[in-house]
């Protein structure tokens, strides 16, 4: 299948070369920014465009992997012709991409991203939707060729999938960033949390978050979390999130041990 990129970023370059290992053939790479879009179309064998409206419109599906902001500026300017225009997010709905293409689909992994971090698309599940079942067809086939397990939703699920993705990436993340921070004003090694991060992501791959949740706010252990919000003074923020969570948490064990 012949494919162009629109967007050059983490998410275009990690699946471009998953697609281009699945056997696909690359047109073009659009990016504004020269060096980023000829990086990636160096490693898909595809032309680098800094320009919209330099796509050529004989690609079969071109693929949108933009800030959700840009999305309106840019399309305006492209062409498709017959292929199909799809775009990655998980926060824009199937229906902004109407006014640009006649055939339209959504193509969301749900996983983080980074250029320089391989991953393996066997273990990421892809959610699609489409303006038609001939889109739908040609989106399910794209998923099946890089191996990942595919699901037909809706843009209303898929909005609560990426909310759902935002507490258990994105925010876990800042956690992990308040832990380090935490650790380096005792001149410790963010390292030596690794092992416990690990487990806690194992439990859940066979038991409910609920089940395995465990620290003093379980069980509401005032002297531990009074110490604790002590140590908190001078990061009045992250005091206030403490606090938050820690209630947040005990509500939530109370109310299913009723």
């Amino acid at each position: 299948m012949r494919i162009s990129f629109i967007g050059a970023g983490n998410l275009a370059t990690r699946l471009g070369i998953a697609l281009k290992a699945a056997g696909h053939d690359f047109v073009q790479v659009y990016s504004r920014t020269e060096a980023s879009a000829q990086s990636l179309a160096d490693l898909l064998g595809a032309e680098a465009v800094t320009r919209p409206e330099s796509l050529l419109s004989d690609a079969s599906v071109y693929i949108c992997a933009l800030k959700d902001d840009a999305l309106p500026e840019i399309l305006k300017l492209v062409e498709v012709g017959n292929g199909i225009l799809v775009h990655t997010a998980g926060s824009l709905s199937l229906d902004v991409l109407k006014p640009y293409a006649a055939k339209t689909g959504v193509f969301y992994p749900l996983q983080t991203f980074s250029k320089e971090r391989d991953v393996d698309f066997k273990t990421i599940p892809i959610f699609v939707e489409s303006s038609d079942m001939v889109a739908l067809y040609i989106l399910k086939q794209l998923a099946v060729d890089l191996g990942s397990e595919v699901y037909e939703i809706t843009s209303e699920q898929r909005l609560k999938l990426h909310l759902s993705a935002v507490f258990a990436c994105n925010f876990v993340n800042y956690l992990y960033s308040i832990s380090n921070d935490l650790l380096a004003e005792q001149h410790l090694p963010f390292e030596v949390l690794k092992p416990l991060i690990l487990e806690t992501a194992a439990k859940v791959q066979t038991h409910s978050p609920d089940i395995v949740q465990t620290g003093p706010a379980v069980r509401f252990d005032r002297k531990v979390m009074d110490k604790h919000l002590a140590l908190l003074e001078h990061h009045p923020a992250w005091k206030a999130l403490y606090k938050e969570l820690s209630s947040g948490i005990h509500q939530r064990s109370n109310s299913l041990k009723s």
